[in-house]
């Protein structure tokens, strides 16, 4: 089942087709959907244990994906990726993350929970991710670098090997980062410089 019913859904959907069956999803839509729209994430829950089936979190936006991860029972979360993906075999998926069509996790990765690996990105070998990170379409994550919660890198960017990127921090499209990005940084062009630093509120 999916927790979410917008556009990122609508892609995990088609990306896990052949996968894994999708019987519900949550949320308000503008989407038809071919299977119910449940209206709660109680009612998501109240479904899975009765069907005994799991929950995968398809909300595209970083902090609120792992607001609602937070609040659902662990092992009820789904983890997957695509049939066109590549996930070496040594790496776990954290709690509702996914590996979208032709993207790649290469060995030693390390994926947190609610991550998105999207459509052809890459996340090389011995790569951190930590919980709620999007690597976007056809990112790339070199080896050994490490990705703090929350961040997303934006389609097309580069991290180099190596590089630390901090928590909540936010990686432009195309943007070629060549070293340590701090928390909460907003980092653009090639190579990355900040821009500006956004402090985050309590939830």
């Amino acid at each position: 089942m999916s927790v979410g019913a917008g556009g990122h859904a609508a892609s995990v959907a088609h990306a896990l087709l052949g996968v894994a069956e999708l019987v519900a999803v949550v949320g308000v839509s503008t989407r038809e959907w071919s299977v119910d729209v449940l209206d709660s994430d109680a009612d998501a829950i109240a479904l899975a244990q009765q069907q005994d089936r799991r929950l995968v979190v398809t909300i595209g936006e970083n902090r609120r994906r792992l607001e609602v991860i937070d609040q659902l029972p662990p092992d009820l979360l789904f983890s997957a990726a695509a049939s066109t993906s590549t996930v070496s075999a040594d790496v776990t998926l954290g709690g509702s993350s996914v590996v979208l069509h032709h993207a790649h996790v290469g060995p030693g990765a390390r994926v947190g929970r609610g991550v998105i690996v999207n459509t052809a990105a890459v996340v090389e070998h011995d790569v951190t991710l930590g919980d709620g990170v999007h690597v976007a379409p056809g990112a790339v994550v070199l080896g050994g670098a490490s990705v703090g919660a929350g961040t997303f890198v934006g389609s097309g960017a580069t991290i180099l090997p190596g590089v630390t990127v901090g928590a909540h921090a936010v990686i432009g499209a195309g943007a070629v980062v060549t070293r340590d990005v701090p928390e909460n940084a907003c980092v653009v062009g090639v190579p990355a410089v900040e821009r500006h630093r956004t402090e985050r509120t309590p939830s």
